[in-house]
């Protein structure tokens, strides 16, 4: 059955221990086309989630993976009082979803929900999963990647043709580090004795907006620079990790950027 919650959050500050480590520098570049950005909202503490999480993996594990597709799996916390408690919940991603519900991208709240490029997208149900990724998408521009030492740089070209009417100075950058390869025994709840798989998981994300629009004659450029949240101990036991960042203009995504880190264990290193 699927989860429905159509009752208001309260909200509230979450909390999560966290490391005083950085990751091994990350490069990365988009191409121009813009791509997909999939969210799914899901809970260990939902019997139908599961199946919806398994084709998240099953989809996107592909070669496009990091060029046209980049999938996110936000662990909301309003079902925790069934019984278990999500080990990946936090109070902002209930809130993130909640915001696609203001912002008109949803009709409603539950689990599991798919948001793509800011549009709910009910086709997991149906079986309808082609067409939505069948259809041509706009050549926006670059974006540019480069994290160290806890630090982000970035940088994002728009195609001049495409950025000559948006006002680009109400974009914002958005950074997650994603972990894939979990498993997790559920001993409680709708999910208990089950030993659930867990990929594209978001462990910590951050947002700003850019720091200069830099405006040229024909070729505008978005600057970002940011210091990183300290890395959330989840990622200590990540199989593997991924950075992913996403542009956004007026709430909606425009390009974005990622890849996997090699041996993310050997890369976590004490500061």
């Amino acid at each position: 059955m699927k989860c429905i919650l159509l009752v208001g959050l309260l909200w509230l500050q979450f909390w999560q221990p966290v490391l005083a480590q950085s990751l091994t520098p990350f490069q990365a570049q988009s191409a121009v086309t813009r791509p997909y950005i999939i969210e799914l909202y899901t809970s260990q503490g939902c019997s139908s989630c599961p199946p919806a999480e398994a084709w998240l993996s099953e989809q996107f594990n592909k070669t496009d993976l990091w060029h046209k597709y980049f999938p996110l799996a936000f662990h909301v916390t309003y079902w925790d009082y069934l019984g278990w408690k999500d080990i990946f919940g936090q109070r902002a991603f209930s809130e993130r979803q909640y915001q696609h519900l203001n912002q008109k991208h949803t009709r409603q709240v539950y689990t599991p929900q798919f948001v793509i490029n800011a549009k709910e997208w009910r086709g997991w149900f149906s079986g309808e999963l082609d067409g939505i990724f069948a259809l041509p998408q706009p050549e926006v521009g670059m974006l540019k990647l480069s994290i160290a030492n806890q630090q982000l740089e970035a940088s994002f070209e728009p195609q001049p043709t495409w950025a000559q009417d948006k006002d680009l100075h109400r974009t914002r950058l958005h950074l997650a580090l994603v972990g894939s390869g979990f498993t997790t025994e559920i001993k409680r709840g709708e999910n208990r004795h089950r030993l659930l798989p867990h990929d594209f998981v978001v462990l910590s994300l951050q947002s700003l907006p850019a720091r200069s629009v830099l405006e040229h004659a024909k070729d505008p450029t978005l600057q970002f620079t940011q210091s990183l949240d300290a890395i959330p101990a989840s990622a200590f036991s990540a199989p593997r990790l991924a950075w992913v960042a996403w542009l956004t203009l007026n709430e909606e995504p425009i390009q974005a950027v990622g890849g996997w880190l090699e041996a993310p264990h050997d890369e976590i290193q004490s500061q």
